[in-house]
């Protein structure tokens, strides 16, 4: 049954599309989280390999100078990505009503990795160039360009026809956006907050006996990572792909209105 409305929906609405493809989600995406979450810990990996910074934390400034760490850091980045495309590309499918497995997905973002790279990097550098010249442009950047990945994995565009794709769905509705993703950091806050109360109380049992704080640490932060990409990456994903979908219906409807209009002079 096909999760994708076919019409314009209120803030609620949109709110309720998105609870509803994490529900019908969860349980099909896990696996591509418990690869996020592995890729993202790749390079914390390759420190505890080579023992960098276990016994002082403050010998971790060593990876400055180490270019193997920068090649396998770059590496987890698109990784990272790759799962997160494949991701969204499932739940794309699950809201669809299509049949898409996890290795289809994998196979099908593959080409997505390095427009998914670039994008990043120039979305991470127009929020902070934003950020430092007035806030406020920042700010509305930071909104106005989140469904980038949306357009490059649904789409196909390139990085940056995907963040000015972004830019024109969300232009318009910006203060509505930032209304039903507010909403969604609420209870992301919530989902990380209860992955913070389970570590902190595992913590203290996996610390007994422990003679290295650092690598304690590691693991408090691998175990956080984990429950934080099986619990709170669906949900973020299913909010953006719900306000993706909304805002298509919306931006095709005005489209429309306009060639009728064109069409039908006063």
């Amino acid at each position: 049954m096909a999760i994708r409305p076919t019409e314009p929906q209120t803030i609620g609405g949109v709110l309720d599309t998105s609870f509803q493809l994490y529900r019908a989600s969860l349980g099909a995406v896990w696996p591509l989280c418990l690869l996020l979450a592995f890729c993202s810990v790749i390079p914390s990996i390759y420190m505890v390999v080579k023992g960098l910074g276990l016994q002082n934390p403050m010998l971790a400034l060593e990876v400055m100078s180490d270019p193997l760490y920068w090649i396998v850091y770059v590496l987890s980045i698109a990784l990272t990505l790759w799962a997160v495309a494949a991701i969204y590309a499932k739940q794309g499918a699950i809201g669809s009503g299509e049949s898409l497995g996890l290795g289809a997905a994998l196979q099908s973002t593959a080409r997505f990795i390095l427009p998914m790279v670039l994008m990043s990097i120039c979305y991470g550098l127009a929020v902070m160039v934003g950020l430092v010249l007035l806030i406020i442009p920042g700010l509305i950047l930071i909104v106005s360009l989140a469904l980038g990945t949306n357009l490059i994995v649904f789409e196909g565009k390139g990085p940056i026809a995907a963040l000015s794709g972004s830019h024109r769905l969300v232009w318009g509705n910006w203060w509505r956006t930032t209304a039903i993703v507010t909403v969604g950091l609420f209870v992301l806050i919530v989902i990380y907050m209860a992955a913070g109360l389970v570590v902190g109380i595992v913590m203290p049992f996996l610390s007994i006996g422990a003679e290295n704080a650092a690598l304690v640490a590691l693991i408090g932060g691998a175990i956080i990572g984990l429950l934080i990409n099986l619990l709170v990456t669906p949900f973020y994903t299913a909010l953006l792909i719900a306000v993706y979908w909304d805002l298509k219906l919306r931006k095709e409807g005005s489209d429309l209105a306009a060639r009728v209009g064109a069409l039908n002079p006063a």
